[in-house]
């Protein structure tokens, strides 16, 4: 993660120097397009914002009831410390932003805090708990994801939100809206039965959206083998490891799913 936000941060200083849009990784290695899937309008479609790279919405896969999930409800992103007027407008005019939900740690959000959105509730729990560095050992990153006490508290916190949303939009986000974010929403997708190859396109569109290629299917698939290891399934994961009720569960499906 410390090399992550080292490259953030030329890509920043090149923005600021006038360069543009520059992607993070462009002036120091070549990304491999394998893992940067397509972005499709239609599903997980991408919002753009000037202050943030890495947003879209979580709507539009079909299930495995037949159902879809709804577009303008669930939002994923990076960190929202830079959003500008326009940018929150937009959210709160077009997608109807009731909740955030960071899953940073408590330095993190100090360190660059959220642009407070007038009318939108803020919620934290930090997947991680106190510790953000990981000396880029993503491999470890996603063991403490699947493992620490911290990260079932603030995954049941997100869920026990979900639960509750009823009506406008929730959006979670992390630092680069790519690793706990990318859980947190596999985890909400495996709720509401999204096959898990249109999980792992969502997780890797991260890549797409930030051109980069740190986002990798054997990330994904060490946190899913850490849990199956534990619990037997994601299912059972959600239901005994973050005590989500059977309500919950129904609730959740009924927010952010389509009628059958």
């Amino acid at each position: 993660m410390k090399i992550r936000a080292i490259l953030a941060s030329v890509s920043c200083s090149l923005i600021l120097l006038g360069v543009g849009a520059v992607p993070v990784q462009a002036a120091t290695s070549k990304v491999d397009p394998a893992l940067q899937p397509a972005v499709s309008k239609k599903l997980t479609p991408a919002i753009k914002l000037k202050g943030a790279q890495n947003v879209r919405d979580l709507g539009g896969y079909k299930t495995k009831s037949g159902q879809r999930v709804k577009k303008d409800r669930l939002l994923r992103s990076d960190s929202l410390e830079k959003l500008t007027k326009a940018d929150t407008k937009k959210l709160v005019k077009k997608y109807h932003l009731k909740e955030i939900f960071d899953l940073r740690t408590k330095k993190q959000m100090a360190e660059k805090p959220d642009v407070k959105i007038a009318g939108v509730k803020y919620l934290h729990a930090s997947v991680l708990g106190t510790k953000s560095n990981y000396d880029n050992d993503d491999a470890g990153m996603y063991r403490d994801m699947a493992n620490k006490p911290a990260a079932k508290q603030s995954y049941r916190k997100l869920l026990v939100a979900a639960a509750k949303d009823k009506k406008g939009a929730l959006l979670f986000h992390c630092s680069h809206g790519m690793d706990r974010t990318g859980t947190a929403a596999a985890i909400l997708y495996t709720i509401l039965g999204v096959d898990k190859a249109d999980i792992q396109r969502d997780y890797l569109l991260s890549n797409t959206q930030l051109n980069v290629d740190w986002a990798k299917p054997d990330l994904l698939n060490l946190f899913y083998s850490q849990v199956k290891g534990k619990y037997g399934s994601m299912n059972n994961y959600i239901k005994k490891g973050l005590k989500i009720t059977p309500t919950q569960i129904k609730q959740i499906k009924a927010n952010y799913l389509t009628k059958a």
